[in-house]
């Protein structure tokens, strides 16, 4: 008979890819697409009045649709895996897990002066299994995502089971590294 444990998933942290990311986009999306259809529009009609309401519902489509699928895309790091899901369409979304025990390594990118600035950059974890690389893009505060990932990674299943909060591994880890010390 097989003894096989099963932990229940606790969510330790979860966030969205970083604010600015859709509202760079809305805005490439709304001078695409907004732009030449209020021009043709005013072409058509010789209206500023309809020209500048078309392109105000064309707008708010856009950025509704923006905030629609950042929204539901995100990061999750839990006490037994780190998931990934972004969407990236209206019916189209692209979902990603690994465990800890599968970490073989993990790193953190920020490419430029602005990733710096909005405090965003890219996390990146290679599995042992050599199945992919895990690689979540512009990821708010991910120097503090990945030392959570690194310092969960320490432990064993069993031990991580016990965390329910990030301040339940913090206390277990001023614990276990130094001690009772009061």
């Amino acid at each position: 008979m097989s003894t096989k444990q099963t932990f229940e998933e606790k969510i330790l942290y979860k966030t969205h890819q970083h604010w600015i990311i859709p509202a760079i986009n809305s805005f490439k999306l709304i001078f695409l697409i907004a732009l030449p259809i209020s021009v043709f529009t005013y072409f058509l009609v010789y209206s500023w009045l309809i020209t500048s309401c078309v392109f105000l519902i064309i707008s708010g489509i856009v950025i509704v649709y923006d905030h629609y699928l950042w929204e539901h895309s995100w990061l999750m790091v839990g006490n037994q895996k780190v998931t990934l899901s972004i969407r990236n369409w209206l019916w189209s979304q692209y979902a990603m897990n690994i465990r800890y025990r599968n970490i073989r390594d993990s790193a953190v990118s920020k490419n430029s002066v602005w990733w710096y600035f909005f405090k965003y950059g890219t996390l990146f974890i290679r599995s042992s299994a050599n199945d992919g690389e895990f690689r979540a893009s512009y990821v708010p505060k991910v120097g503090k995502i990945y030392a959570l990932i690194n310092a969960l990674s320490r432990y064993s299943d069993d031990e991580r089971a016990k965390f329910n909060t990030i301040e339940d591994l913090h206390d277990h880890h001023q614990r276990s590294e130094f001690g009772n010390q009061n």
